[in-house]
């Protein structure tokens, strides 16, 4: 449903095979969805995804 209510994230968000770029985390409330089935997650009622790009630097 994301994809299609914004279809313009995908590419920033999935790499080419359908995982989670390194670069960007992505949480189902404060759990890291890496660690909680990745893009299976299960999402509860009114659950807040939060998509964000690491941050480094040297």
């Amino acid at each position: 449903v994301l994809w299609a209510l914004y279809p313009g994230i995908r590419d920033r968000v999935l790499a080419e095979h359908g995982q989670i770029r390194e670069h960007v985390n992505v949480f189902v409330g404060n759990e890291d969805v890496r660690h909680t089935g990745g893009l299976a997650t299960p999402l509860p009622a009114a659950a807040e995804i939060s998509i964000v790009p690491a941050i480094s630097g040297g």
